[in-house]
């Protein structure tokens, strides 16, 4: 098992990604902590794992309460004594223009991918010095792309890419990884609980036909596993749309302009 024994804190556990990393590090004998905003459905989580032999604690974090970051961070080291990986997946998503867009809720959205994930890891970011340990966040393909309805989440996302792209050169010299994974389209509920989104949107989104979640955390545990720094996990697409932007940005808005991006 190669997370055997290693204390594995993820955040946004309650559902999709988090979810399948969760039980994808239990099934490997990690020790789990599920932190997310719904206490029920990280117990369900929790409830799910099939292998006994690993611990996993609950500890309820909202990540946009990023001033709180500090407080929860000390109670997820004393829980085990450690951490060793921090999984940034805590997330939440958009599918509004942006003048369909209050700024509270283009707030909310930089609030919680962005500036939450930067609090939360610079407040363990000693501990996995310490543990030469490794950082992952989960950004998108909308670090890398724009399309519409996004104009918030690809802010945010281009964000976390910068910051933690940076913050890969800073940890080097600290032995500690800093991975970024970039998904594409993957079949979970992220835009349900988007912003801005319908029912027309939920029923029709692209995502319904992407990645499987559990495929996409096999793929995910097998990068951390060879301590990665960069690695994009989803659709050919989505991969050739990121290709497109990097050789030709103009031809790419004339592109994507007529897309279905819901």
């Amino acid at each position: 098992m190669r997370f055997k024994g290693k204390v594995i804190w993820i955040t946004g556990a309650s559902s999709g990604l988090g979810e399948s990393m969760a039980r994808a590090f239990n099934a490997e004998g990690a020790n789990v902590i599920l932190s997310a905003r719904n206490v029920k459905e990280l117990e369900r989580v929790k409830n799910s794992f099939t292998n006994s032999d690993a611990q996993s604690i609950i500890i309820p974090f909202d990540v946009q309460k990023y001033n709180e970051a500090e407080t929860i961070a000390q109670i997820a080291i004393k829980a085990f004594g450690r951490i060793d990986i921090l999984v940034n997946n805590a997330g939440i998503s958009q599918r509004s223009l942006a003048k369909d867009t209050s700024f509270k809720d283009e707030l909310t959205v930089i609030e919680v991918d962005l500036i939450g994930t930067i609090a939360l890891t610079k407040a363990v970011l000693t501990e996995i010095i310490k543990q030469k340990g490794q950082i992952v966040v989960i950004s998108s393909v909308m670090g890398k792309i724009n399309t519409k309805y996004r104009t918030a989440y690809a802010a945010a996302k281009h964000g976390v890419i910068g910051y933690f792209e940076s913050l890969r050169l800073e940890m080097m010299e600290e032995g500690v990884n800093v991975l970024t994974i970039l998904p594409g389209f993957i079949a979970t509920n992220i835009v349900k609980n988007a912003i801005g989104t319908t029912y027309k949107i939920t029923h029709n989104s692209q995502n319904n036909l992407g990645l499987q979640p559990d495929v996409f955390a096999k793929k995910a545990l097998a990068s951390i596993h060879k301590r990665k720094a960069y690695v994009y996990i989803g659709g050919y697409k989505e991969k050739m749309a990121m290709l497109l932007k990097r050789l030709s940005p103009s031809l790419f808005d004339k592109i994507i302009v007529n897309q279905k991006v819901t």
